[in-house]
């Protein structure tokens, strides 16, 4: 179960009031219930970026503890943007960059992610003090589920047996490979990738670089932006293509509603739409609808990839 304490959520800065932050002392939303991916942040509703890594590997290592930690001084902890990071067990479809294996580095890949991703949604407030604990010297070799929770006790992380439990019973598997598939959908083919807005960048390299690239993504919000998207159109795609089973789904808006094409998406026959609320299931296809006003429920069955304006999302920032 999820529990965030309000005196380990906020900013540890080690040394001076000038000192570089600590990735460990991050700020976490308060609630994270909806946020399966481990996310730094505010407030869950921020703009939200994805760091697409991996824990073996040293470009993502350097990221972690250099760059990301002038990302969370200027953008983070001044809550214009949240970060998301998926660790890469296997490789996006599409990519064949460390050769013909299906894992990302090593057969431990998926071991290391699932035992990662456990640990942030039974602890999130400990969650990055892990994750700072990684990078510190990254594994190597076969990993094992002891080793995974001898670098969750040094981390000083509770509930060690349920994190590796859960893990070992898998319930952590579809979420894992979903990353794969939204980041061979971005055009990831390397980590450590940044991606905001539908754009990436290597993150790894000259930070002064990475920090405008940000900031001439980030959208601001005025007043008309919210009496405007009573009207304006915005289109929703379900994409059950990188699945091998159904995903159904519910989706309810105060606005309108209705079947489209878009994103090469099908019209089923067998998808219900009722006034404003649709009641779905993709297998290997997709679903497009043309919406307006605000979506007031949005659920969905993990594997299928949520789209807004032909953009990845996670499911709950639609709502």
């Amino acid at each position: 179960m999820k529990s965030v304490s309000a005196a380990t959520v906020g900013l540890g800065v080690v040394g001076t009031a000038n000192a570089t932050p600590s990735v460990g002392g991050v700020p976490v939303p308060d609630d994270t219930d909806d946020l399966t991916y481990a996310t730094m942040g505010t407030d869950a509703d921020n703009q939200t970026a994805t760091v697409f890594g991996n824990f073996k590997c040293p470009y993502t290592q350097n990221f972690v503890n250099n760059n990301l930690k002038d990302v969370i001084d200027e953008y983070v902890t001044t809550g214009q943007l949240n970060v998301e990071f998926r660790a890469l067990a296997y490789q996006p479809p599409g990519t064949t960059s460390h050769g013909s294996s299906t894992y990302y580095i090593s057969s431990s890949d998926p071991r290391i992610s699932e035992v990662a991703l456990s640990a942030w949604n039974e602890r999130p407030a400990e969650y990055w003090d892990f994750f700072e604990t990684m990078f510190d010297e990254l594994v190597s070799g076969t990993v094992t589920y002891g080793e995974m929770r001898n670098h969750l006790e040094s981390a000083g992380v509770g509930d060690r047996s349920e994190i590796v439990g859960n893990a070992k019973d898998g319930d952590y598997d579809s979420a894992v490979e979903r990353t794969a598939d939204i980041g061979g959908t971005v055009g990831v083919s390397f980590t450590p990738t940044f991606e905001l807005g539908g754009d990436t960048t290597p993150p790894h390299h000259d930070a002064d670089s990475l920090l405008d690239w940000i900031g001439s993504r980030l959208t601001g919000s005025s007043s008309s932006d919210a009496s405007s998207s009573s009207t304006t159109e915005r289109t929703i795609t379900i994409d059950g293509t990188g699945t091998e089973r159904w995903s159904e789904y519910e989706l309810s808006v105060d606005g309108t509603v209705e079947k489209s094409t878009a994103m090469d998406a099908s019209k089923d026959w067998s998808d219900k739409l009722s006034g404003t609320t649709v009641n779905g299931k993709v297998g290997p296809w997709r679903d497009s609808y043309t919406i307006t006003g605000e979506i007031t429920h949005f659920s969905i069955d993990d594997g299928a990839v949520v789209y807004r304006d032909g953009e990845t999302v996670e499911p709950h920032q639609l709502r």
